[in-house]
């Protein structure tokens, strides 16, 4: 059996032991000098998610901390960016900013909900313990031994109730990727687009365009001239054209149940003629012989044009002609003629040194010397009557105001004068180029042949009594100056809606003319020189022999030629909207877009802009 020490043999054994630097039994002691090694820096240390900071000793550095993601660091309630020093005295927090449990997204269009779900379990994050050292990157990881809660179905539910989108809830595709998660965004939600309505159209049972005019192959000596131009034409009793009525859409939903209204179906306003009838079945059928055409923008108009032929050439002996309908010559234009045609205008023969114009197409089977040809809307603007009623309205309405204003002037101080005194005083001052403007329209009435598509006899007086205001000083006032302008705003509103809506030039050659074109200009032989042509379409050579010579040609659209340029130092310049091609280009120079080039050196098969730009 063991003795027992006495209290004085344990005195020995004790007085020895230096207690306070001794560690109690179980839990060791924090020591923030690692390694026992001495350091004057401060130092950080983390066990069981706290951290311990000390100050550093005199001649030492403060201690260091950043945080590893998705660790967030705030430092005296202020977020730490990066590293960061500290020290015993500093409030020093941390939180973990980790994306939600699910995300709910809609499409722009309103018409789809989307579920990303990031994680189902929810599990506590834990600092790691770290030793005492003076740089400490901060790190924390899941604690997977405690789970927090799991996301639930009814949860998610609750939340797209919340958003009032239950209505189109796709509950099992939310089951299905709770279960076996993807984390990519899936379509829980779905609305019903609008369907769309249909709009109106218009078929049209004739060609707008002649086809095949310029044929090789056509008999030379077949003296069925308006067969052998092919002007489309219909019979009395003929369907032209069938309107098919529009349809309204069906109205959809968004995810959240709102009304989706569909786009309104567009309708098409079309209206019929004196030649023309509009059957309960909306089809358009002909009431006499003729070509049928359309007018038209904002509302389409349906006729049988009207035809004037001249058997012969058109020279001094037949006048200029000014028609409402088309206009056949069977032979030339002879030199300063000009045909006016609120139509298409067709010529067997040459033009030399003349204007035509036409709200439709034009077609001249010979050559085209020194002339003007403009069809459609340059039809419309060359037109004389048009562009001269509609001078004569800016200065009719401007000559309007003026006698309203001098009027209140005269009464202001307490004096009265006639209308007629005041509206001669101005016109013979301030208004001097009406009566010019009032003989050129007077001009052009004596070559309306036939029929035209409005009595003029009302305007014809007008024009006289503003011609010699002096004669007929008592008659003249406010209301008949009202008068005169319904009058030209009727001439110039009626030649403008006699635009027909595809219109084409055609022709097998031109030298030193203009030719403007809003639809196609269509060159069917040898060529131009020395031409400006403008479209507001495409410019097509067909013949493989067509030349293009010192001319300025521009098309909206696509311009293809066949041989630009020659021998001749005379050079083209070509301009179009999407492309231009050239069987041969000789020089000259080349525009597409904001995209130009001088061609120098002969070029086979030409195509500008290349596909490498």
């Amino acid at each position: 059996m063991p003795q027992r020490m006495t209290a004085k043999d344990l005195n020995t054994l004790t007085d020895p032991l230096d207690v306070k630097k001794m560690e109690p039994e179980g839990e060791p002691a924090i020591s923030l000098q690692p390694n026992d090694k001495e350091d004057n820096d401060g130092m950080i240390l983390v066990q069981n998610n706290q951290l311990h900071i000390t100050s550093p000793l005199p001649g030492g550095r403060p201690a260091v901390i950043t945080a590893r993601p998705p660790l967030v660091l705030k430092l005296n309630n202020e977020t730490v960016s990066g590293p960061a020093e500290v020290l015993a005295t500093d409030r020093v927090t941390w939180t973990v900013q980790e994306p939600p449990q699910y995300e709910i997204s809609i499409s722009d269009d309103k018409l789809k909900a989307f579920l990303t779900l990031n994680y189902v379990q929810q599990y506590p994050w834990n600092l790691v313990n770290s030793p005492a050292t003076s740089r400490l990157e901060l790190e924390a990881r899941l604690d997977r031994s405690l789970l927090l809660s799991t996301l639930t179905i009814e949860q998610i539910i609750a939340v797209f109730e919340k958003k009032s989108m239950v209505r189109s809830l796709n509950i099992p595709s939310i089951y299905a990727e709770l279960k076996n998660p993807s984390h990519q965004p899936v379509c829980v939600a779905e609305g019903m687009p609008p369907v769309p309505g249909t709009d109106a159209t218009l078929d049209l049972f004739f060609p707008e365009h002649i086809e095949k005019a310029f044929s090789e192959h056509e008999n030379e000596d077949s003296a069925d001239y308006r067969s052998r131009l092919r002007i489309p034409s219909a019979k009395t009793g003929d369907i032209i054209a069938r309107k098919h009525l529009s349809r309204e859409g069906v109205p959809g939903y968004d995810v959240y149940g709102g009304i989706l209204p569909a786009a309104p179906a567009r309708d098409i306003k079309v209206a019929v003629k004196e030649h023309t009838a509009l059957l309960p079945n909306h089809e358009i059928t002909a009431l006499k012989d003729g070509r049928p055409r359309m007018t038209g923008s904002n509302i389409k108009y349906l006729d049988i044009s009207a035809e004037y032929a001249v058997p012969g050439n058109v020279n001094i002996n037949t006048g200029n002609i000014v028609f409402s309908g088309d206009v056949i010559v069977y032979q030339d234009v002879e030199a300063g003629m000009i045909i006016e045609s609120l139509g298409n205008v067709y010529i067997y023969g040459n033009v030399n040194s003349s204007t035509i114009t036409a709200t439709g197409s034009i077609l001249v089977m010979g050559n085209v010397v020194s002339s003007q040809l403009y069809s459609g809307y340059y039809g419309v603007m060359y037109n004389r009557l048009y562009s001269l009623s509609k001078q004569l309205i800016e200065e009719v309405h401007l000559l309007r105001q003026a006698s309203g204003l001098l009027t209140e002037k005269v009464e202001s101080r307490k004096q009265t004068a006639k209308a007629g005194q005041i509206i001669l005083l101005l016109m013979e001052s301030k208004f001097k180029k009406i009566p010019g403007l009032i003989r050129n329209l007077q001009a052009v009435f004596p070559g309306i042949k036939h029929t035209y598509h409005q009595d003029t006899e009302q305007l014809k007086h007008m024009l006289d009594v503003f011609l010699r205001p002096a004669q007929f000083i008592d008659f003249l006032s406010d209301v008949i100056l009202d008068s005169f302008l319904k009058l030209l705003k009727d001439l110039y509103s009626g030649v403008a809606r006699m635009q027909e809506s595809q219109v084409r030039v055609d022709l097998s050659q031109c030298q030193n003319s203009t030719v403007k074109s809003s639809g196609d200009i269509i060159i069917h032989k040898d060529g131009v020189v020395q031409s400006e042509l403008f479209s507001s379409g495409d410019i097509t050579f067909r013949h493989k022999e067509a030349i293009c010579r010192g001319s300025n040609l521009e098309a909206a659209g696509t311009l293809t030629a066949q041989t630009v340029g020659g021998e001749s130092s005379a050079v083209s310049s070509l301009k179009a909207g999407r492309r231009i091609t050239a069987r041969k280009m000789h020089a000259g120079r080349v525009t597409v877009g904001r995209y130009s080039e001088e061609i120098i050196e002969p070029a086979e098969d030409f195509v500008f802009p290349p596909q490498s730009m």
